[in-house]
């Protein structure tokens, strides 16, 4: 009897002061939402942690809005480092509270390259115009960046998207692009480019699942695993390897 009152006590003293901005990250709620506007350093590239959704515009002039709760603020922080924004919330614990309360919003001229390393969605607000544009989802050539369960989600009009994913991200893309480099490395990652009219698809599939594509002239690169490359269009010139059990198939009338 005395064990189950202590931890009807405890219980009852986390719940009580879960409300506390001051709180232990475990028993704290996020508080009222708020809206918050953060200076920064010139920035050309973005690399986002755990527990933050991400969505990126194209603008005139570069700026960063956090949403988040008052009192998950103090853990969230957005900084530049040799010309990469980089985005964490470390609050990390939430018995109290939903999960993904934090939402970063970028807006910014141009942009060279997105990596996620958050198992929340990376979305577009409009069309992204950047000429050549990086999207990453991989732990290999960054040991730190171990999530790679995301989403990509954007609309695009550039000359050069390029994705390097591994484990379980989902890419999903549509608009226009001159040249659409698309690689699985390994594991279960998903790219969905079929909506993403591309002059040139280059692949280098090396994962389980299938990726779907939308080349208008030219299709050429290697499937070297079990998924297959399933494309919306058949251009007139076609250069894929199929090295493994993965197929190149063409899902047209």
């Amino acid at each position: 009897m005395k064990r189950v009152l202590h931890i009807v006590l405890i219980a009852s003293f986390a719940l009580l002061n879960s409300c506390e901005e001051n709180a232990p990250d475990c028993f704290q709620a996020a508080g009222d939402r708020i809206s918050e506007s953060v200076e920064v350093p010139a920035f050309d590239a973005i690399t986002v942690f755990e527990n933050i959704q991400l969505v990126v515009a194209q603008g005139p002039e570069q700026r960063v809005v956090i949403e988040t709760g008052k009192n998950l603020r103090p853990e969230v922080s957005a900084r530049v480092q040799d010309g990469v924004l980089i985005l964490r919330d470390e609050n990390n614990c939430n018995l109290f509270r939903d999960y993904g309360e934090t939402v970063i919003r970028v807006t910014t001229p141009d942009l060279r390259e997105i990596r996620s390393s958050t198992g929340w969605p990376i979305t577009s607000a409009g069309i992204l115009g950047f000429n050549n544009l990086r999207l990453i989802s991989e732990s290999f050539n960054n040991p730190e960046t171990v999530t790679t369960d995301g989403t990509f989600d954007l609309e695009l009009d550039c000359q050069t998207v390029r994705v390097v994913v591994n484990g379980i991200a989902s890419v999903k893309l549509r608009g226009e692009a001159d040249l659409a480099d698309l690689t699985v490395a390994a594991g279960d990652s998903r790219i969905d480019a079929r909506d993403l009219q591309a002059t040139t698809v280059r692949i280098n599939h090396r994962g389980s699942n299938d990726m779907l594509v939308n080349p208008r002239q030219r299709i050429e690169g290697i499937i070297r695993g079990y998924g297959d490359v399933r494309s919306f269009f058949r251009p007139e010139e076609i250069a894929v390897e199929e090295q493994f059990r993965g197929r190149l198939l063409f899902e047209v009338p």
